[in-house]
């Protein structure tokens, strides 16, 4: 095992004393499956902490055309994904929206990425035309551009849910957001409606605190993958039972996708190289070491007892397929 000079670096001067000792078992390329730029001059600007934890590739979600800003030298490690605006979804013609998908892939985007969150049930009973069953991904209304997204052979993104805390503390009540439940059924009925789509659930698909009904969506949909972003969702999650999870992501390590969900461009009050180094850290701490109760080297909001991190330590070959070779055939199409 080896350490990263930089991260060892950072943390031996700012965080406690484990993270500067912590191991990095895998020492191979990284794909980070799940980023956000908002800024060409910030991603130009900050990509060097990325570059400093071995990430060669990542999947860059931008909600304008940002293709053509961003310097012709970074473009070789970026795939590039379209955020489809809400509000177009909600209230463009079905037409209009497949053929913005038409738009999207000649620009050289080969991901469109949907947020379809608890709180877009809230936004279609303002904005939708349609406001009967707008806020469902099984809806027909939807069929152009979902038709467009597989016939493309595009990969489609979606946030389709939030942790199960939220449920509890940020969306009552229950007859305003609907409960996980009906959203994760709403989303197993449009898995069911596009088997041949290519779709990547974000965050795990909503599920790292219910693994068991996780594992039957891949065994039952072989379309489907889920990216591992959101660094202290994970942690909070997966660390509650290392064993279980470790035989989980050891069993389905050719459906699971490494991301941060880091930004490049939004987080302008936050300090860097912190933001960044502190998520890089926990996922090493939470995939590649045996660590016990280490302390989230960052706030959890979410959690009051304070979120502490269970090492996986995952075999080389699963932390390969997971970190690197997933991603690059999931995005194959364009890369």
């Amino acid at each position: 095992m080896v350490k990263n000079n930089s991260l060892s670096t950072f943390a031996s001067n700012n965080l406690d004393s484990e993270y500067s000792l912590l191991p990095s078992k895998y020492i191979g390329p990284k794909f980070d499956a799940h980023t956000h730029v908002w800024s060409s001059r910030a991603l130009e600007k900050n990509i060097q902490y990325a570059q400093d934890f071995n990430i060669q590739r990542m999947l860059a979600i931008v909600n304008t055309n940002l293709i053509k800003k961003i310097s012709p030298d970074l473009h070789d490690m970026i795939t590039f994904a379209r955020f489809f605006p809400s509000l177009q979804f909600l209230q463009g013609k079905p037409s209009k929206a497949a053929k913005s998908i038409d738009k999207y892939y000649s620009q050289g985007f080969s991901v469109i990425k949907l947020w379809f969150a608890p709180r877009f049930s809230v936004y279609t009973k303002k904005f939708s035309r349609e406001k009967e069953g707008a806020s469902k991904l099984s809806n027909p209304m939807y069929e152009p551009m979902f038709s467009r997204i597989e016939d493309l052979d595009l990969v489609f993104l979606v946030h389709n849910s939030d942790p199960d805390i939220w449920y509890q503390n940020v969306y009552v009540p229950e007859s305003k957001y609907g409960s996980k439940e009906s959203h994760l059924h709403e989303f197993e009925e449009f898995l069911k409606k596009y088997p041949k789509m290519k779709v990547l659930g974000a965050h795990f698909g909503a599920q790292p605190e219910n693994l068991v009904n996780l594992g039957r969506w891949f065994d039952t949909y072989p379309n489907f993958y889920v990216d591992a972003s959101s660094a202290r969702w994970m942690a909070r999650e997966l660390s509650r039972n290392p064993a279980n999870s470790n035989t989980f992501l050891k069993k389905y390590h050719n459906r699971i996708l490494w991301g941060s969900d880091l930004s490049f461009g939004w987080q302008r009050k936050k300090k860097k190289p912190l933001y960044y180094y502190t998520r890089y850290l926990t996922y090493q701490a939470l995939f590649e070491t045996n660590v016990v109760n280490l302390p989230l080297p960052f706030t959890d909001p979410d959690s009051r007892m304070g979120t502490v991190i269970n090492g996986l330590d995952l075999p080389l070959e699963v932390l390969e397929d997971i970190y690197w070779k997933n991603a690059s055939k999931l995005f194959s199409c364009r890369i």
